[in-house]
């Protein structure tokens, strides 16, 4: 199943891609993308052109940070209806609930997930293995989730920290321009962290009459467009990291019977085993690609036990490949 995006992520697009040297429109028809995204926010497009399109724009212009760049344009009005919807809850925790729960209205390739320990949150970005997601994409949303941030906890608010999982950029003053100087690179997740006296901060503007009203305007797009797919593949790639990623958990947390899992993924062509060997794959490429991950570092972030069952299936899924060849 193809994740779709609203057009509304292209939003400024033109006007930086312009000031790098870039031809928009032509980089548009690159990737496979109409034009009438520049004139239509509400276009549902492909997620994974939109993450090729930003790669593609850093490599040709030579600016590591667009994506970056193009976050700091970004406000709750860029989640459309949802945005709204999620400005008017009374806390910063019940907006991240709210934008998460109702994201795929806007991004069907991304989900937020909130850890918190010891008084502090940290509030990480997921998108779907199956876009492929590269560091332009996963800077423009962390960017977005940062500029959010400030805005709901006001101008002095800073957090404990900003993380990226790739690697840091030859130069890093955009990075430090934009975000500040709490950068951390080559970590477990991208996320941002910060105390959890913050998640509880009341949101001066709520309206409470707004939200009741903006909560009746999205009940009619609640019938789950994402697919199971969709969702079994967000539920993986954020149970993974805890070592308790199995069909039983995934079943637990859509409410429903490991059965139900099994007969829903089939109905769509697919299974439980085969999403999670390809999401392994595509995180593995991803985290050796880095260069500077020990596979010991590696294997507990793709859900195995000891580094001899990541070997196990790295030569199981390498006899495989080698057998369709």
């Amino acid at each position: 199943m193809t994740a779709l995006m609203r057009s509304a992520s292209l939003a400024h697009y033109a006007d930086l891609a312009i000031s790098v040297g870039l031809q928009p429109l032509e980089m548009l028809a690159a990737v496979g993308l109409p034009r009438s995204c520049f004139e239509n926010t509400e276009l549902r497009i492909p997620a994974a052109s939109v993450m090729r399109l930003m790669e593609m724009s850093a490599e040709l212009s030579g600016e590591q940070a667009f994506g970056l760049r193009l976050s700091v344009t970004r406000r709750l009005s860029s989640f459309g209806v949802v945005g709204m919807l999620a400005r008017d809850e009374p806390t910063l925790r019940q907006a991240l609930d709210t934008l998460n729960s109702y994201l795929y209205l806007h991004n069907e390739s991304l989900s937020t997930h909130i850890h918190e320990s010891a008084g502090v949150a940290v509030i990480e970005q997921v998108f779907l293995p199956s876009v492929g997601a590269g560091r332009q994409s996963v800077e423009l949303t962390l960017g977005a989730l940062y500029h959010t941030l400030c805005l709901a906890l006001g101008p002095d608010w800073k957090p404990r920290s900003v993380s990226f999982a790739h690697p840091p950029p030859a130069n890093l003053a955009w990075h430090r321009s934009i975000l500040g100087g709490n950068l951390l690179f080559s970590q477990d997740y991208s996320g941002i962290a910060l105390s959890s006296a913050d998640m509880d901060a009341p949101l001066l503007a709520a309206d409470p009459v707004m939200r009741q009203q903006m909560r009746a305007l999205v009940r009619e797009d609640l019938a789950g467009r994402m697919g199971i797919c969709g969702e079994v593949e967000q539920l993986i790639t954020a149970l993974l990291p805890t070592g308790r990623c199995s069909a039983d958990q995934v079943a637990l947390h859509l409410g429903v019977d490991r059965r139900t899992v099994h007969r829903r993924l089939a109905a769509e062509g697919s299974s439980f085993a085969r999403l999670l060997d390809a999401i392994r794959r595509e995180h593995a490429q991803r985290l050796m690609a880095y260069g500077d991950r020990k596979l010991s570092d590696i294997a507990p972030l793709l859900g195995f036990s000891s580094l001899s069952a990541f070997s196990r299936w790295r030569h199981g899924q390498k006899a495989a490949s080698d057998n369709q060849e």
